[in-house]
């Protein structure tokens, strides 16, 4: 295990986040407003659970034609989203359930049933993106080098300069990445980007290998019985592919934007920041006023409530973004929402492009 550097600091407190704490407070205080909340969260959990078991039901024990085959697969994929984001998420972030062990139990239906660690998912996202959000080196998601260049600081390369093309198809792997190996590659080497991960022990460890053995079972094993090989093979990888597709550009949309700071651990120990400010003017919420997509992305198109309230369920990050947003002008942080998809998507089109040509070599032509 190779040796970690000196952790980044940020500065803690500052008025911003006391004032938006003590509104959150007030109203998560609420017995109806919690009792509320927890209904909206739990009826939306056996949505998930149901979708993703009657697809994988109708696939399996009624054999349906290739129409129908498609639509159950892509309902499988639909139910998988939904557990990823709407389940997994805060249960791995403490915002399920009140205790920890039960957190970690739901949390585990990301090793069930989407074929992913929540042991190094923890710290994947919970230690190393959320703490050091868009620092270079330290945040794990934007380290996606030599195949794409997503913050200034990272050295060009001339194949960036197609990666707004080719970076699509590497966000369809991204999950069977996770599935067949980076896992077990993170625990090995000790760390995932600049944060320890120490090799899992006892219910951890029984948790990672159960259920990497549970998700292999139901996902591959058993439609071996009832297909042939090569059906299999396609049907997984496009239920996999669609999945990673729409969990990776979800991310992406957040914090991969022109509209977003980038920042080294060297200028951050030059110039220390506040540690609320820079999550906010780090991420960026997106189609705010889409109920559908903020209920199917499990209120994760609210990046800036979420990265600010890890641990408070995501159905109250529309309430909660309101005190965030009068907050933040009142204090001179700034505050980004992209009003639609599109816009999103476009701006994270722009971002990934311009990173690919700049710093790249151009002929002058001298008149």
């Amino acid at each position: 295990m190779s040796a970690l550097p000196a952790k980044v600091s940020f500065e803690n407190g500052g008025d911003f986040i006391r004032d938006i704490r003590r509104e959150v407070d007030l109203y998560l205080d609420g017995r109806r407003t919690r009792l509320r909340g927890n209904i909206q969260l739990y009826v939306k959990s056996v949505v998930a659970f149901g979708v993703l078991a009657a697809s994988w039901a109708s696939l399996i024990f009624l054999h349906p034609g290739i129409a129908l085959g498609l639509l159950a697969l892509a309902g499988l994929s639909l139910g998988a989203i939904l557990v990823g984001f709407c389940i997994q998420h805060d249960a791995n972030h403490g915002a399920y359930f009140r205790t920890r062990r039960a957190n970690h139990l739901m949390g585990w239906s990301a090793d069930a049933l989407l074929g992913i660690s929540s042991y190094a998912w923890r710290v994947k996202h919970n230690v190393a993106h959320h703490t050091y959000t868009n620092v270079d080196g330290y945040d794990d998601d934007i380290n996606q080098t030599p195949f794409a260049r997503l913050m200034p600081s990272q050295q060009p390369r001339r194949w960036y300069r197609l990666q707004h093309l080719y970076i699509w198809p590497l966000y369809c792997v991204m999950v069977i990445r996770w599935q067949i190996g980076a896992d077990a590659a993170a625990i090995i080497r000790g760390r995932i980007a600049n944060s320890a991960l120490h090799p899992p022990k006892r219910w951890d460890l029984t948790g990672l290998v159960g259920g990497k053995l549970l998700f292999v079972g139901w996902a591959i094993v058993v439609p071996l019985f009832v297909y042939p090989w090569w059906v299999v093979v396609l049907g997984y990888v496009g239920f996999t592919a669609m999945t990673s597709l729409i969990t990776a550009t979800t991310f992406q949309l957040a914090h991969c934007v022109e509209e977003a700071d980038f920042t080294s651990a060297e200028e951050l120990k030059a110039n220390p920041r506040v540690w609320a400010v820079h999550e906010v003017e780090t991420t960026v919420d997106f189609c705010p006023r889409n109920p559908v997509l903020t209920w199917l992305l499990g209120g994760l198109n609210y990046q800036i409530e979420h990265h600010l309230f890890p641990r408070v369920a995501h159905v109250h990050y529309p309430r909660i973004a309101e005190i965030v947003r009068r907050n933040a002008a009142q204090h001179g942080v700034r505050y980004t929402v992209q009003p639609s998809l599109w816009r999103a998507l476009r701006s994270h089109h722009r971002h990934v492009r311009a990173l690919g040509r700049v710093g790249m070599p151009v002929e002058i032509e001298m008149g």
